[in-house]
């Protein structure tokens, strides 16, 4: 597999996080990236993943940390690196290249139901073998069943708006996180990527014993205004001791539920922690 050559400025800028920096490279080297299309790339995470940089998130994985870095550096401090992490949603790894690093002598399960992003990540995979990553093909609910996953996104946004319906698009698998962890013999979880499209608390309910007993340390979960989705991941596990924060631009934690006036935005990513646990900005 052979990578393309990137602009020598922005290899100097990869390893390094500033405000604003997607934005910035977005400006600085997009038009020059955007012609190479589909191609093997060595990313900003200092590893080859094969990416589309005609889409502009893709060309974000190569700029730096995907989403921002306040998130990820929260992370690579958190986790211990024997911890086992769970990515649902995991799409093409745009986050996990970062985690699966952060944990070598532990375990990403990766959980990707879309057939063509299941592909991609498991091509990914297979060039880079060291990364302690299992993928599943199956999306998380509360129960096993079988129903379809429906792209309403652009062809080239890897399905970002995929939607679970009934009637429209490829037939899935789902499954219960608590079955498969069972399975594979994985009694409490360090950090759960939540991010399934509004199946969010259907996820959370097939792993509920361990929220109960507070056994995953940390959930990351995609928030939104619509349907009061937002608001209702946020009541719901409140009642098992977990508090919702936000990250700050600089990287800080705070809770916005002391705001008197808050509302959760049209989105946002949330991260939960128990609240008897003192791990805020570790």
């Amino acid at each position: 597999m052979k990578t393309i050559t990137l602009p020598l400025p922005l290899t100097w800028l990869q390893p390094f996080d500033f405000p604003h920096k997607l934005g910035i490279c977005e400006r600085l080297f997009g038009k020059e990236l955007a012609p190479y299309g589909v191609c093997w790339v060595h990313t900003a995470a200092g590893i080859p993943w094969k990416l589309d940089l005609g889409v502009k998130t893709d060309r974000w994985i190569v700029y730096g940390k995907y989403e921002g870095a306040a998130f990820l550096n929260w992370a690579r401090k958190f986790l211990p690196p024997n911890g086992v992490v769970i990515d649902s949603g995991a799409n093409i790894g745009q986050m996990l290249l970062y985690l699966a690093q952060w944990v070598p002598e532990g375990k990403v399960l990766a959980f990707e139901p879309a057939t063509k992003q299941a592909d991609w990540l498991a091509e990914c995979l297979a060039a880079n073998p060291t990364l302690p990553v299992e993928l599943i093909r199956c999306g998380l609910g509360a129960s096993a069943s079988q129903v379809r996953l429906a792209s309403f996104g652009s062809e080239g946004l890897h399905s970002c708006w995929a939607r679970v319906t009934e009637t429209e698009g490829e037939p899935i698998q789902i499954v219960r996180l608590e079955d498969e962890l069972s399975s594979r013999c994985i009694e409490k979880v360090d950090l759960w990527k939540l991010d399934v499209e509004g199946y969010e608390i259907l996820a959370m309910q097939g792993v509920e014993t361990l929220i109960k007993e507070q056994r995953i340390r940390a959930i990351y979960a995609e928030l939104t205004s619509a349907n009061n989705h937002g608001q209702a991941v946020i009541d719901y596990l409140k009642q098992f001791g977990y508090q919702c924060y936000l990250f700050e631009e600089n990287g800080k934690l705070y809770d916005p539920l002391k705001q008197t006036d808050f509302q959760v935005p049209d989105w946002i990513n949330g991260l939960f922690l128990p609240t008897n646990k003192n791990v805020i900005n570790e």
